[in-house]
C-alpha cells in the first residue's frame, strides 16, 4: 500500500510539472506567432516602401 501512494504522489508531481511546461509552451507559441505577424508586418512595409510589388 505504501509502494501504490508513493507512486500517486509521483504521478501526482509529474502532472503537476507537465501542466506548468504546457503553459509556459502555449505561451512560447502565442509569442513567436506574434513575433512572425510583426516581422511579416515590417518586412510588407519594406517591400511596399521601396515600390516592390507581391
Amino acid at each position: 500500500m505504501q509502494n501504490a501512494a508513493e507512486l500517486i504522489g509521483i504521478l501526482q508531481a509529474i502532472s503537476i510539472v507537465a501542466k506548468s511546461l504546457a503553459v509556459k509552451l502555449m505561451q512560447i507559441e502565442k509569442d513567436m506567432q506574434a513575433y512572425e505577424a510583426g516581422t511579416a508586418a515590417v518586412a510588407g512595409r519594406r517591400k511596399a516602401k521601396k515600390g516592390w510589388k507581391w
